[in-house]
């Protein structure tokens, strides 16, 4: 199957470290919802060491709070706080699964050292579902979630793997 290639509508080509065209430039924030936004805080600024980069209330009936916090350069999550919302319960990631759309975050580290102590600084700090490590070919990687069951992934980059990697057999590309 032939695919196209199509530009950003701003006329401009983004490519990421591999070189493959990105539609942006960057991903700046994935907005998410809490309903305990001083828990959250907590955890992202106590555990993960993330900044609150903006924290207001809405301009809105029911005044919620809306906060930006840091995960990675010029990247955020901005949470939505809605104390009784009903949040998911926590699933393991990458199983087959319904009642989500998103299953994981993944974060990239430096290096394997960094990666080592991000896995004992989590265990220390008792954070939930913390899965043992997983070693895929080039790469390590585990799992653990925040306190809104947002499961996420902190992993090596990929010793000389590099994009694209393109062997489905019945590819939809």
């Amino acid at each position: 199957m032939a695919t196209t290639r199509h530009t950003r509508p701003s006329g401009h080509e983004a490519a990421d470290r591999d070189g493959l065209p990105s539609p942006f430039v960057a991903l700046h924030h994935v907005a998410v919802v809490t309903n305990d936004m001083k828990k959250t805080v907590a955890f992202y600024r106590d555990v993960l060491g993330s900044e609150v980069a903006m924290g207001h209330r809405l301009d809105r009936p029911g005044n919620e709070r809306h906060y930006f916090i840091t995960v990675a350069p010029n990247t955020v999550f901005a949470f939505f706080e809605f104390p009784d919302a009903e949040l998911p319960a926590y699933k393991d990631a990458t199983l087959p699964s319904t009642g989500r759309s998103l299953d994981h975050v993944c974060f990239h580290v430096e290096d394997d050292a960094a990666f080592d102590a991000w896995y004992q600084w989590i265990g220390e700090h008792g954070v939930d579902n913390r899965s043992e490590i997983v070693e895929r070919g080039p790469s390590r990687s585990f799992f653990f979630s925040d306190p809104n069951n947002i499961v996420f992934e902190v992993a090596t980059p990929s010793r000389g793997q590099h994009f694209p990697i393109r062997t489905d057999p019945d590819p939809a590309y």
